[in-house]
């Protein structure tokens, strides 16, 4: 009677590992950064460390990184990951993206008020970056400076430059 509960008890814990081993190699092949990933693409993973400055506070900063040139009109819909930005504690911020090697992406800003209305927004002067390299690819000292929306003529899109 052991020797039975012994060997269901194997049996259980070999199918447990054999689910999660499947459930491993499935995410390996899931949608990261809104690109499919497969074994034989080569990523890059892309560590951004930077800041933002502003010149007023406002209820909530985000920082992000997007394929496209930075647009206060689609703001931060479409980017590939964002970061909240807590300005009690600092406006430091950390971002880290898998994305394919070779390609591009532009690191941007914004401040929203109480209303979640973008009211400040802004672009890395260097962008775009090239996300190419081996092992972990970064980006430090990462400034965009945020300016009011109002102030920019038409509302136009920003490389940053």
């Amino acid at each position: 009677m052991k020797q039975t509960r012994l060997l269901v008890s194997l049996v259980a814990f070999l199918s447990v590992v054999s689910r999660s081993q499947a459930a491993e190699q499935a995410a390996k092949k899931s949608v990261d950064a809104g690109v499919p990933q497969t074994g034989s693409e080569a990523k890059a993973e892309v560590e951004i460390t930077g800041t933002l400055k502003a010149p007023i506070r406002t209820k909530k900063f985000v920082a992000f990184v997007a394929k496209e040139p930075c647009d206060p009109k689609v703001g931060a819909k479409k980017s590939l990951h964002t970061v909240a930005i807590d300005p009690n504690v600092s406006m430091n911020f950390f971002l880290e993206v898998f994305v394919p090697q070779g390609s591009t992406g532009h690191v941007c800003g914004a401040g929203y008020d109480e209303h979640d209305k973008l009211v400040l927004f802004g672009a890395y002067s260097g962008n775009p970056l090239t996300f190419r390299g081996e092992g972990e690819v970064t980006f430090s000292q990462v400034s965009v400076t945020l300016v009011p929306v109002s102030n920019r003529p038409g509302g136009g899109k920003t490389s940053g430059r």
